[in-house]
């Protein structure tokens, strides 16, 4: 048995998106949705179908929703887009030290180009203070940028208060809910967002296709030219199998929310309070309430954590480091440092994150491996405990 622990990274395709997606090679994928003809006309109305869904996953009007390549892309726009629209007077950004690799990246880049760029630090817990995202707003500032739910803790950041100052000092207000939507209830109108990005693969669609939602009155500049595609916005042809299988997704998951939340919540729960007892000196990074349940961060004491990961995947538990645009490097989790945590801490820490699909059964056997191969690796690693230290 494989036991799939990785879920923030990309979860496994539901059963009714790989339908959807099967459908729309079946009826309509050789269409152009950009041709009059019956066939694109077709392709056109899957799109906007699947569009609808998407959007009432997270409170929205469906034309408010612009198809990308991912979340990567859907951040991309945002800030670029954001920053490029914000005119001479306004050349300040504030974001986090928490952001994903998709938000930092652009925003160094902003930096080299003359922005301004404040980012928040949050507390041990990984909590941003609302009231210091504020206090960094003033008429100068061009973007507030600021994930929902933290990729590598879970942890929930309350962002509704900062919408009443952008929105007094003309600012716009972008969320990354990449890691929130499908998993807990999202909406654009109680946030008092201008955009958001969602991405299909963290809920259950396929890789390869996210959105970015916009405010009606918006205005953001292009960041892909060559056509008048996704209003304008987003030139070239749209992935429709993708779409497709996005919007599937969407529909299941606010469908089923609440009860799909509550079940991976108890088993999540479950595999912590094992973990605690069988394992002394565990540490939860991020806040035993108030993150998406699903996330557990742990902090392993007396290992290295790529040597407690190899281990666990022999055994046939799939978990991860950390963000997954960070795998294949080892590297310090800039979350953790930012939390406070030791360089050793970090390195010593693990992320597993439950899904729609994660068993009772997966969670049980789990709960009886990790256990086993953490005593097995901190035996075999003195060196690595004493450099720990």
């Amino acid at each position: 048995m494989r036991i799939y622990l990785d879920h923030n990274a990309s979860a496994p395709i539901r059963d009714c998106a790989r339908v959807a997606m099967i459908g729309c090679i079946e009826e309509c994928g050789h269409g152009n949705p950009a041709s009059v003809h019956r066939a694109g006309q077709r392709a056109r109305r899957m799109i906007e179908n699947a569009r609808g869904r998407v959007a009432s996953l997270i409170d929205a009007p469906a034309r408010s929703v612009i198809f990308t390549s991912g979340g990567s892309e859907a951040n991309n726009l945002a800030i670029f887009g954001a920053a490029e629209a914000s005119g001479p007077a306004r050349r300040k950004i504030v974001s986090s030290a928490i952001e994903h690799s998709s938000v930092l990246a652009p925003l160094a880049r902003l930096e080299s180009q003359g922005f301004e760029v404040v980012r928040i630090t949050p507390d041990a817990d990984g909590r941003l203070a609302p009231q210091h995202i504020i206090d960094a707003i003033d008429g100068g500032t061009a973007l507030v940028t600021l994930a929902l739910a933290n990729a590598e803790t879970g942890t929930i950041q309350k962002l509704a208060p900062v919408a009443g100052a952008t929105a007094r000092q003309g600012v716009l207000f972008h969320i990354d809910a990449a890691q929130a939507v499908g998993r807990i209830a999202v909406s654009v109108n109680e946030l008092g967002c201008d955009l958001m990005t969602l991405s299909a693969h963290k809920l259950g669609g396929p890789a390869g296709i996210g959105a970015l939602y916009l405010r009606r009155g918006v205005a953001i500049a292009q960041q892909i030219l060559g056509g008048p595609q996704e209003s304008g916005l987003r030139a070239g042809t749209p992935n429709l199998i993708g779409v497709a299988g996005f919007g599937a997704a969407a529909e299941e998951s606010a469908r089923v929310n609440g009860e799909e939340s509550a079940r991976v919540a108890a088993l999540a729960d479950a595999l912590l309070l094992r973990l605690f007892a069988e394992i002394p000196g565990l540490r939860l990074n991020g806040p035993r309430c108030g993150r998406i349940a699903n996330t557990l961060n742990l902090t392993f004491p007396g290992v290295l954590g790529e040597s407690l990961l190899i281990a666990l995947d022999l055994e046939g538990v799939e978990v991860s480091m950390g963000s997954a645009c960070a795998a294949g490097a080892v590297e310090l989790s800039h979350v953790l440092t930012a939390m406070g945590r030791s360089a050793a801490d970090a390195r010593s820490s693990l992320r597993l994150s439950l899904g729609w699909n994660t068993t009772a059964e997966e969670i049980a056997r789990a709960r009886e491996i990790i256990p086993r191969v953490w005593r097995r690796v901190a035996a075999a690693e003195p060196a690595a405990g004493e450099a720990l230290r």
